[in-house]
């Protein structure tokens, strides 16, 4: 598997990441209408990370759940849409990548 991201967003977020060079994003109206997309990357298999923002997150919980529960790939991580501040909890990157790799990453400056 490659390692090819995938950002599902609002328009603001998606823009911001196209200009930013990500070539594999998908604007959403509404937070809701994520879950469709969601199916398709995982169907695709040829995503190891994907990027969504807390409010689409939080409209898909269940799906990213069962996702997450039954595959492997891709990774899911949340961030907090343009503009706002996040009170989701999610899971650090560091616990996603020990949980899914099996790698504990550490702190060099300590």
């Amino acid at each position: 598997m490659s390692m090819n991201i995938a950002l599902i967003a609002d328009d603001d977020t998606a823009n911001f990441f196209r200009i930013g060079g990500l070539k594999h994003v998908f604007a959403v109206k509404r937070p809701e209408d994520g879950g469709k997309i969601l199916l398709e990357i995982v169907e695709k298999k040829s995503f190891t990370i994907l990027i969504t923002t807390d409010r689409i997150a939080h409209k898909n919980r269940a799906l990213i759940n069962e996702i997450i529960e039954e595959h492997d790939f891709p990774i899911i991580i949340s961030i907090p849409t343009l503009g706002s501040t996040s009170h989701i909890g999610t899971d650090t990157i560091t616990e996603l990548i020990r949980r899914k790799l099996g790698i504990e990453l550490k702190n060099l400056d300590s």
